[in-house]
């Protein structure tokens, strides 16, 4: 176990001894894909607790962990965050990296920002119920764009459409190496190249095994190429390959 996993677990084991000691629910700040992915893997939650993972909105990919005392209720509306939105002039797009690095520049550590979902007329940025009144006061320029924050009704917040392209395509067969080439167009030498390196992650997991095979769901996260999901698979050609359905985060 390395020194993050081990600080990882810690951390985890404590929110149920602080839920033991003061018999209330404990939250973790905002884990990503791969910390949740391993604490599903590799921790046991002791018996007698009720636990929920929740973003702020369902399929959040950077999420709380909630752990609950066994007599209460593990819901969405306790957990202590919040969804900032900002306007911005649609003259000029903003991206993810745009809004991440103001709030990286505020000193804002990363586990109390969630996920950053952009739309042609802004942002909703997902925080820290405590640090919400301090990221809309202290935020109204975004990459020297002037913008207006407020914080949004969870109650009535909906999240803006994910957006993705699809594209078919044709590969051998469900291998991890196979379905990465054809996907991402890369030869099968420099698809190889990547999952023996570690920048290719099956569902927030890092698999260097190149024959792992890779079902209708997964998620895919190639480094410096994006992310995408096997949305279907369908016939086979007359030469035995398989016609896919891919759909690529833009």
């Amino acid at each position: 176990m390395n020194t993050d996993a081990k600080l990882l677990t810690a951390k985890i084991n404590d929110l149920f001894t602080l839920c033991d000691k003061h018999c209330e629910p404990k939250f973790s700040g905002f884990l990503d894909g791969g910390e949740i992915a391993y604490i599903e893997d590799e921790i046991r939650f002791p018996y007698g607790y009720n636990t929920l993972v929740f973003g702020g909105y369902d399929g959040a990919e950077r999420a709380m962990l909630g752990v609950f005392p066994e007599w209460q209720e593990a819901r969405t509306e306790d957990f202590p965050l919040c969804a900032a939105r900002f306007d911005a002039p649609k003259f000029r797009a903003l991206g993810h990296r745009d809004y991440l690095g103001t709030l990286m520049s505020l000193g804002i550590d990363r586990s109390k920002t969630g996920d950053i979902l952009t739309d042609e007329d802004g942002a909703y940025v997902f925080v820290c119920a405590d640090i919400a009144e301090y990221v809309v006061r202290n935020i109204n320029k975004i990459a020297n764009i002037g913008v207006k924050g407020h914080i949004v009704d969870m109650e009535s917040f909906v999240p803006p459409e994910i957006k993705t392209s699809e594209r078919m395509c044709v590969c051998a067969s469900l291998r991890l190496d196979a379905v990465v080439a054809a996907a991402l167009k890369l030869s099968r030498s420099d698809t190889e190249k990547l999952i023996s390196g570690g920048c290719v992650k099956v569902n927030h997991r890092e698999t260097l095994d190149r024959s792992k095979r890779i079902n209708t769901g997964d998620l895919l996260s190639v480094r410096n190429h994006g992310r995408f999901i096997l949305k279907n698979t369908g016939n086979t050609t007359g030469k035995g390959r398989l016609h896919i359905t891919v759909e690529k985060f833009v």
